[in-house]
């Protein structure tokens, strides 16, 4: 019988003696954060980017795809490790379709119990358009939209005044070195949701070719494209019978 205990008593020794105590396990993950929010609709996951700010708990996700309706969409989140996060206020599910066309909160604990209440904004991503004028700057291509084979050999861009809306346009008219045409092109604030804008011509530019003066009138020109990087000039013209709308048409692009 003492055998039969002392065997017992060495199991059981045995046994609580690898149970770990606290003083040997690490500490529980404390980080109530967001990694990552992904989107999507019908159509499966979409596009996007996120821009996380930890100190103020805000994620706002750019979705890529203006045509979204950002009152069916789900989302699902890349959490801090342990961590899970619960709806408040309304706040659709993860994982479920609700309406994100306005900010929605969630609150992240953390496997410590730590918590802390996040926003999360779904917005439409805007690529960064940097200095306008810089499309049209050096060597261009001057397409002729009158006389196609008639266009400008040389074909020039100028930042004007370090003015990121104002360029100077030199090219040579009808292909003719001695007729060159120098004009000063402004450019309108840009539509962010086409990228496009107007030109203005600021002053009238007369051309003498062969003895005789053409000219471009001052005003509405065309207009921009800063996702294709062209120009689509379109100049009140005179001195010279182009039939149609008596318009000089001109698609200036980059090499």
């Amino acid at each position: 019988m003492k055998y039969i205990a002392s065997l017992l008593f060495v199991a059981i020794f045995i046994a609580t003696s690898c149970v770990p105590t606290f003083e040997n396990v690490g500490e529980l993950p404390n980080d109530p954060s967001i990694i990552e929010i992904l989107i999507g609709n019908e159509n499966g996951n979409l596009p996007f980017v996120n821009a996380i700010y930890s100190d103020n708990h805000l994620d706002t996700v750019f979705v890529k795809d203006k045509t979204v309706d950002f009152s069916k969409v789900y989302l699902q989140g890349n959490l801090s490790a342990g961590c899970k996060i619960e709806p408040i206020d309304g706040a659709p599910i993860f994982g479920t379709y609700g309406d994100f066309s306005s900010a929605r909160k969630y609150k992240v604990i953390a496997p410590s119990g730590n918590s802390a209440e996040w926003t999360i904004v779904l917005d439409y991503y805007i690529p960064p358009v940097g200095c306008l004028a810089d499309r049209w700057v050096g060597n261009l291509t001057c397409f002729d939209g009158i006389w196609a084979d008639s266009s400008p050999t040389s074909c020039v861009g100028r930042k004007m005044n370090d003015d990121c809306h104002l360029v100077k346009l030199t090219f040579d008219f009808w292909g003719d070195v001695s007729a060159m045409a120098i004009m000063n092109l402004q450019l309108g604030e840009i539509d962010m949701d086409t990228f496009s804008g107007e030109v203005t011509l600021l002053e009238d530019v007369a051309v003498d070719y062969y003895g005789d003066v053409y000219t471009f009138h001052k005003g509405s020109a065309g207009t921009y494209s800063a996702t294709a990087n062209e120009l689509y000039l379109n100049f009140e013209f005179s001195g010279y019978d182009i039939g149609g709308d008596g318009r000089y048409r001109f698609t200036v692009s980059q090499n």
